[in-house]
């Protein structure tokens, strides 16, 4: 057992936790046109528009590393209305998923001209001290006194931050684990990137990712609260030996293995798991996942009655919090009771090769 999930917070396009589980359920989305950005198709003498999945009002006007602490402080004001975050103490760990400023078209500096370090780990503690600093003076709240851990392996990040959590619960090295995941692709300079990469959908280009932006944040505990809460049975994470950016897509082999580790043991009896997929309409992500589709019917035909939810239908590419998007709707609809099984697998699949599986389950309240 890796934890128990006691709180969430989220922003997104389509709002906080609780509105946008709603219309994730009723199945809506709520894309719009990026504001500062347009691509000339062939033949073609006027711009045409792309459409992106934009948190609205939140991150009005802001970029780069502003755009990242006005999510996560949304997020955070989400997840604070049912949990005092000045409560967290100097036993509480921070267990950061960030984008690489690289990947993403900005840098950390303060002056948009001045360089980011060469080493991807240099960038991510800059982002890691201007992100937590911002957040929690936009917040109001005291400086964050606790340990602090970064991750930025792609879409696999959240998979990782969770597993670390897990074991330094396990091992008393914290108390609680405050997980914050945020990750921004509507900016015009990611935009570009993706367009130039052939990544981004567009009106000339079918298989490509919508650009969305989110930031979930929750609260990770060793011991099962008192109010019912989420289960966090099993981390399993491991790499492929295709890219997704490479000649040949991903069979799926690898991504099949992660999703049987983190399934565990399963009882003839046992109803078939939801999975959710980190999907998002490129071609190399479709092809695999077609793979894993076969693979698992063939090690069980169960997996043929799966329900499968696809978040970046309405919430665009969110890149590494892909996985915590996932795992918030799974959180809300366990919670309620709509989920179409107890038992939920959430996949993720990184462009470097990395994949990972979280086996999440309606966790019971203490004593019961």
């Amino acid at each position: 057992m890796v934890g128990w999930v006691q709180v969430m917070g989220m922003s997104s396009s389509l709002g906080g936790l609780v509105p946008a589980s709603a219309a994730f359920r009723a199945g809506m989305a709520w894309p719009s046109a990026a504001p500062d950005f347009e691509v000339f198709l062939k033949g073609d003498e006027e711009p045409s528009p792309v459409t992106v999945h934009a948190a609205g009002d939140a991150t009005l006007g802001f970029s780069g590393v502003g755009r990242l602490v006005a999510l996560l402080a949304e997020a955070l004001v989400d997840l604070g209305a049912r949990e005092d975050l000045r409560a967290l103490g100097p036993h509480a760990g921070l267990y950061l998923v960030l984008p690489d400023p690289e990947a993403r078209g900005f840098t950390t500096q303060k002056d948009p001209f001045e360089e980011d370090p060469d080493e991807a780990s240099e960038r991510i503690a800059l982002l890691v001290d201007r992100l937590v600093k911002g957040t929690w003076q936009a917040l109001g709240l005291p400086a964050w006194r606790g340990s602090v851990k970064a991750f930025h392996a792609g879409n696999v990040a959240f998979a990782q931050a969770l597993a670390a959590a897990g074991e330094d619960l396990r091992g008393s090295k914290v108390e609680r684990a405050l997980l914050c995941a945020v990750d921004s692709f509507v900016s015009p300079e990611t935009l570009t990137l993706l367009h130039q990469r052939e990544r981004l959908k567009t009106p000339g280009m079918a298989t490509g990712l919508m650009a969305g932006e989110a930031a979930v944040a929750l609260l990770l505990v060793r011991e099962p609260p008192v109010e019912p809460s989420l289960a966090v049975v099993r981390v399993a994470q491991g790499r492929d030996a295709a890219t997704l950016d490479g000649e040949q897509p991903p069979d799926g082999q690898e991504l099949t293995r992660q999703v049987l580790a983190a399934l565990g043991p399963w009882g003839a009896e046992a109803s078939t798991p939801l999975l959710v997929s980190d999907h998002d309409g490129q071609y190399a992500r479709a092809f695999e996942w077609g793979m894993l589709q076969v693979r698992l019917r063939d090690t069980d035909a169960r997996f043929e009655r799966s329900a499968v939810w696809m978040p970046a239908k309405s919430f665009g590419h969110t890149g590494v919090a892909s996985g915590a998007v996932a795992t918030a709707l799974t959180f809300r609809a366990l919670e309620r009771g709509y989920a179409p099984a107890p038992m939920v697998l959430v996949l993720s699949s990184a462009d470097a090769g990395e994949r990972a599986a979280i086996h999440l389950t309606a966790g019971r309240k203490r004593g019961t």
